[in-house]
């Protein structure tokens, strides 16, 4: 099965998350959603300007280039820091420049706290592909990432 890593990473902390997946899985194609928008560096202004875009359904232009031969892809892996109990608005942006129709989806997450739980229910709402249960992915375990992904 082709597989996609696609992440979404302030901090670079998913980016490590979704490189290390990347590894455990054996899969070289990677995808970073960078946005236009560069969100503060102090974290609580992050929030500030997270809670703005929620709250006016603002989804952010992205500026990665577009990911070639997308159609060729079958399980799309997603990873993102978790924002207000689900995925930043970035993701949303994302879901809606592709078409996942047929597509397999594994959210994946960094959090202090909070898993995955209601983004998977956001990805669902936005986008066509079967959107299976995420992990919280802050502490990389191999077997955890192989049975996730069965």
């Amino acid at each position: 099965m082709r597989t996609l890593i696609t992440y979404f990473s302030k901090t670079g902390r998913t980016k490590k998350a979704a490189e290390q997946i990347a590894e455990i899985i054996n899969c070289e194609e990677l995808y970073e959603i960078k946005t236009e928008k560069v969100y503060p560096k102090n974290y609580f202004m992050t929030l500030i300007a997270a809670r703005r875009e929620f709250s006016n359904n603002e989804q952010p232009a992205l500026i990665s280039e577009p990911i070639k031969n997308f159609d060729e892809y079958e399980r799309i892996l997603i990873g993102f820091p978790v924002w207000f109990w689900t995925c930043p608005m970035a993701i949303l942006s994302f879901l809606k420049t592709y078409d996942f129709s047929g597509k397999s989806i594994y959210p994946f997450c960094t959090s202090g706290s909070t898993g995955c739980e209601r983004a998977k229910i956001t990805i669902e709402k936005n986008c066509a592909g079967k959107v299976f249960d995420g992990i919280k992915a802050n502490k990389i375990d191999r077997e955890k990432i192989l049975d996730w992904l069965k």
